[in-house]
């Protein structure tokens, strides 16, 4: 879970995921990643785990982008499947059970949403491009590329990914690892966000991610 000044919402957050995963009945753990947060976040997030070991906190000392949260949790998950959940949820996390029955012979089981109620037509527009830029680049088709998705660690292995202060991380994630097994996709309830601010859609944010996934295919 990267977490960024997300105080207000991370115990509920917590809470909300353990529970979760305890209802799946899957040996689990949860490790959260504060990003050099000023606000207390990673304080907060073990505020109601005291003493259960299967809750972390990595700290970031300072704020190094989602990217960076990302390859942080991942090279301290120490089980066989990672799931990147935003603070924010963005899911009913009742789906979780969904991504574990897909998993089989699977590399990836990627979530995907058939509408998100909270997203204006603009914002509509960035993810049609970003899912068609990733299809036609990359080779990779799935409905939403940069949503949450459960990876087999070991289908990730290997050189360190070059995207991680980009949101060309997902789309790198998914290409390395549908060239050691299967995609397969699940359908997932979306929870729109009620704090924070949505910031995916950027010019700035867009144009950088153009570029890399660019860099991405060219192998540059």
């Amino acid at each position: 879970m990267p977490a960024y000044n997300e105080a207000v919402q991370i115990r509920e957050s917590v809470a909300a995921v353990c529970k979760a995963l305890d209802a799946t009945g899957a040996t689990w753990e949860l490790v959260v990643v504060d990003d050099g947060s000023s606000d207390g976040t990673g304080q907060l997030a073990l505020t109601d785990r005291a003493g259960d070991k299967r809750v972390r906190v990595v700290r970031h000392s300072a704020n190094m982008g989602v990217g960076r949260a990302i390859a942080t949790g991942l090279a301290s998950a120490r089980g066989a499947w990672f799931m990147i959940i935003p603070a924010d949820l963005a899911m009913d996390l009742r789906d979780v059970g969904r991504y574990l029955a897909m998993r089989g012979d699977a590399a990836v089981v990627a979530g995907y949403t058939a509408s998100r109620p909270d997203y204006s037509a603009w914002r509509d527009a960035v993810s049609w491009v970003n899912r068609t830029a990733v299809a036609v680049l990359l080779g990779v088709r799935v409905r939403n590329p940069n949503y949450i998705h459960l990876f087999r660690v070991d289908a990730l292995h290997g050189a360190p990914f070059r995207f991680t202060d980009s949101a060309a991380l997902y789309a790198e994630m998914l290409r390395r690892a549908s060239t050691r097994g299967r995609i397969v996709e699940v359908p997932i309830r979306y929870v729109p966000r009620v704090t924070g601010v949505q910031t995916g859609a950027k010019w700035s944010l867009i144009a950088k991610t153009a570029r890399d996934l660019l860099r991405l295919r060219l192998g540059i």
